[in-house]
């Protein structure tokens, strides 16, 4: 989906700390490398065709995965988020490596946008996107317009690791992105909503 600016935040944000406790309890073999070979480049499934864990396929129906289930924050995150979820994975970029340039024109991204949880990062992480780059700090919430030439760098040493989980939108959603904020952009009084823990029943996790 094309969107106005190249990055909008939107007015949440996660514990990171928590997040990563429940990663790296899974087992290291569920991370898969990137299936067109590109170097450091890893993912794990979230939201896969029925639930099929290192599936990578885009279209059927969309159920979590055993690692999706293995971690309830993360399903949390997703919930609060609001979005009606189609392929969602964490990404591993290993430290010296990139994601290479490229854009999402495709059928697919004609309805949907990329959601973006940092939960692993460090500052010199760089993520460009048409003429804007930034870094996306741990826990925020970003969205960015996958229709521009984008790509990421990590000129650390150290893995930046983040959720990126596709979405058709939803109405919770479209309000957390009504009430967003582009980069740069000063909105008095502006600032997110941080949900380190949630105290509520959660309806289900919406999915395409």
């Amino acid at each position: 989906m094309k969107l106005d600016y190249p990055f909008i935040q939107l007015p949440l944000t996660f514990d990171a700390d928590r997040l990563l406790k429940e990663v790296s309890a899974i087992d290291a073999s569920a991370w898969q490398p990137h299936p067109q070979g590109y170097a450091g480049n890893f993912a794990m499934t979230l939201v896969t065709p029925n639930g099929i864990n290192n599936n990578d396929e885009m279209s059927g129906p969309m159920m979590p995965t055993d690692y999706l289930k293995s971690c309830p924050y993360l399903m949390e995150v997703l919930r609060c988020i609001g979005g009606v979820w189609g392929r969602s994975r964490l990404m591993k970029l290993s430290g010296q490596a990139e994601v290479t340039p490229h854009i999402d024109t495709n059928y697919y991204w004609r309805k949907r946008m990329r959601v973006h949880v940092p939960i692993v990062t460090q500052p010199s992480v760089r993520f460009y996107c048409g003429e804007q780059d930034m870094h996306m700090p741990a826990g925020e919430c970003w969205i960015f317009d996958t229709w521009s030439m984008y790509n990421v760098v990590n000129d650390a040493s150290e893995e930046r690791i983040h959720l990126v989980a596709d979405t058709v939108g939803g109405e919770e959603f479209w309000q957390w992105f009504r009430s967003g904020r582009p980069l740069g952009m000063d909105i008095p009084g502006w600032s997110p909503q941080h949900i380190p823990e949630f105290h509520r029943e959660p309806p289900p996790l919406r999915l395409e």
